[in-house]
Order: structure tokens, then sequence, then C-alpha cells
């Protein structure tokens, strides 16, 4: 049954000729897949001031985040037995058009039972991917479906431990989705009619979601699935690089995506996988695949549960540790995986830098700016917005778009 009711990284590396970068937010980790934006300066509230909310939502469960362009906010959430869809107004709240369709999925650890991927937006059509492994194609402007695939029957994509979590990256026309199993690794799928367009070697299926790069007259995609880091031609399919990386713990999860940071690659993960930088390099002349060398792999200094670090002027910052037995805010030297220090005041979280200021949103809702200084943690603002989760946010024209676990809620950042 369907119901549809009408109603700048480190620094700019790579940005899909599909999506707007600018003031948009459209996809997961923003307009660089990166979780950084330069040219951005943050006004701090003085005193006892603090950021105005301008509008607040009802929002279902999940753990998805928000996404926004040309002013059209976009959320995939679930309420009972219905996962939804929906468009809102950015500078209002008000709810445009919502498309919704049941959902049986149960989480087999007790746990939030709604979508865990963010949608991406290219052009007027929005992707969406469910835990059930269903993709959809809206129409931006209502709603309306254009086509839709289930993945879990064309190509049995594991449920895992927690449904599927691949965000859709939209490039070249193409959607692409790390599906895992015995058919495939990665696919893309037409964004025109969602048909397949190649499908990688077949590997197992991880959490994290892919990004885009190119270099040397070659379109790539990265990927860190279950047994390491994966690198596949764009427009083939073929796979270019596979580095093994992999949990001895069964029980694991690679959640956290890979950062490109130039010519290099960091992944991380917790379950003794540990923290790794990948250099690539390119053989002078006509395109060429790359090749691709491990300069570290080191335990217990950044191992990501599930946030994805940001970059800065030769540093990374995030946070280590399991979320369930509470980690730390670190800052970890590029060049050679030194902690620079280690903050544990904070909760867990998820952060997103903005030119020399990092925004910081706890999973129990506290939002937490600090300065990208590699010498020390250095807080300058802090204020209670939501109540507990564990979602990513959004930063577009000036607001941020964060979510709880009954809320969304659009800030100014910028007074303007």
């Amino acid at each position: 049954m369907r119901l549809i009711w009408t109603f700048l990284a480190f620094q700019r590396i790579f940005c899909s000729p599909s999506l707007d970068s600018g003031q948009s937010w459209p996809n997961w980790l923003g307009p660089n897949h990166s979780g950084s934006i330069e040219g951005v300066t943050l006004k701090i509230p003085k005193g006892n001031e603090e950021f105005p909310r301008l509008w607040s939502a009802k929002a279902g469960r999940g753990w998805s985040a928000p996404i926004e362009k040309n002013g059209v906010v976009v959320l995939h959430d679930r309420v009972d037995d219905y996962e939804r869809v929906r468009s809102l107004d950015l500078g209002t709240g008000k709810q445009n058009w919502v498309y919704a369709y049941p959902t049986s999925y149960r989480d087999d650890f007790g746990m939030n039972d709604g979508p865990r991927s963010t949608p991406a937006i290219a052009g007027n059509i929005v992707i969406s991917h469910s835990p059930e492994g269903k993709v959809f194609a809206l129409d931006l402007e209502d709603g309306k479906p254009l086509w839709s695939r289930d993945l879990r029957a064309s190509y049995q994509s594991p449920k895992g431990f927690f449904g599927r979590c691949s965000s859709p990256l939209i490039i070249n026309r193409k959607v692409i989705l790390a599906v895992g199993g015995k058919k495939a690794g990665l696919i893309a799928l037409s964004l025109n009619d969602g048909k397949t367009l190649w499908k990688s070697q077949a590997r197992e299926a991880a959490y994290a979601s892919c990004i885009p790069f190119e270099r040397n007259g070659i379109s790539m995609i990265i990927s860190f699935l279950r047994d390491g880091l994966v690198v596949v031609d764009e427009k083939t399919g073929e796979e270019l690089f596979f580095g093994p990386l992999r949990s001895p713990v069964n029980a694991s999860v690679n959640a956290a995506s890979p950062l490109l940071i130039n010519d290099r690659v960091f992944l991380s993960s917790c379950y003794e996988v540990g923290a790794s930088l990948w250099k690539m390099t390119f053989p002078v002349g006509t395109p060429s695949k790359p090749s691709f060398f491990r300069l570290w792999n080191l335990q217990e200094r950044l191992d990501c549960h599930y946030s994805t670090p940001v970059a800065f002027q030769g540093h990374l910052f995030g946070f280590h540790g399991r979320q369930e037995r509470g980690g730390a805010l670190r800052c970890l030297r590029l060049s050679d995986g030194r902690v620079m220090w280690s903050e544990s005041s904070l909760a867990m979280g998820n952060l997103l830098r903005l030119g020399e200021r990092i925004i910081c949103l706890t999973e129990k809702g506290e939002l937490v700016i600090f300065k990208a200084d590699a010498a020390s943690y250095l807080p300058l603002f802090s204020q209670q917005i939501l109540g507990s989760g564990r979602a990513h946010f959004a930063f577009s024209d000036g607001k941020l778009l964060a979510r709880d676990r009954s809320r969304l809620v659009c800030y100014d950042l910028l007074g303007e």
C-alpha cells in the first residue's frame, strides 16, 4: 500500500557534477562528502544569549539525517508501521508533502527500527534507502514516486545486525549504494529509471556510505566494506583496489564513512580494527589505475564507532571508542597518528566543521562549538537544543537542521 499526501574537508576535493554545493546540504556529509565547509564564520552568541530556534516539527523514529536543497528540507523517518519521506519548507517548517509506505522491519537487537541511511537529492529527484533494502525515487516538487527497487529481492542484500544503512551517493546520473552479499559489493542504478547499470565484485556489506573521487582522468567510488577498503571505477564498477582491513570479531560494524584528504584516505572502526591512513598514487600520463599504500594502521588512537571525523590543517577531529562504553573527543595528527589531545567531558556525537570551528551535536542533544585547534580542546559555546538521539545533522544557508527521536528543529546560526 502506498499513500501520497499532497501537502567546503580539509580542502575542497571533489564535488559531484549532479549535486549543488553552494549553500545546500543535499546528501550525507554535505556537498563535499566530508562534513566540512570552508568560508563560513560562525558568530558565537555573547553572554547568556543563545542561537534562536526558527521552528520545530514532529519527527518519527530513525537515525536518518535531514538534508536540504533550494529551501526544501527532506527527512526520512518512521511512524508506526509506515516509513515516510517528507518535504518541509526551510523557512517555516511547514510540510509540503509526504510519501509513506508500509514496513515490517524489526531490529534484531531491539534498537531503533526506523531508517538509518540519509536520502540524497540531485536535480529534482530525491533518493531514499530503507533498512529493508527498498529504494525510492521521488519528485522533489510533489513527492510523487518515479521508480522503486527492492535490493533485498534483486541482490539478497543481507540485513546484517542493524538493517541496510548505506546512504545513496548520486553522481553522473547514477545512484551508488553498498549492498553487499553474494551478488555484489556496490551497485549503480540509473537515476532516470532505477535500472541496474553495473555491480562490483561481491563483498560483504558494512554500514559506511560511499564517497566519490576524481583524479588523473578516472572517476572513482571509495567505500569501507566489511572486509576493508574498496575502490571501484564509477563508470563501470570495475574494482580498482582492495585493501584488507577486517575485524576479528564477528559481531562488529564499520560505520564511519571513508574520509578523503587530498591524496589520502582515512578509515576507522572499533572492534580491533583501529585507524588507518592510505596514500594513493597514479602513474604519470594517460588515465590509469591508482596504487594505494597504507601509511599506518594504529589501534587505540581514533577508533570511530559510528561518527565520521572531520579534517583541518593536517589533523583529524573525531570521537574515539565504543558508544555504549563511553568515549572521548580527540585530535589526531594525520602524518603519524599521534593523539594531540583527548577530551572525555562530552557525550558521543556527530561533528560538522565550518571553517576554523567545529560543531558537535552530542547524543544528549547538546550543541557544542569548539575551535579546530591541534594544541588543545577549546570550547567556545554550548546550548541544549534537543533530547537524546544519534542522527547526524545538516547546515544550509546559515541554518542548522537537527533531529532527535521526536522532533526536527531548525536554528539560525548566522543571524541573517
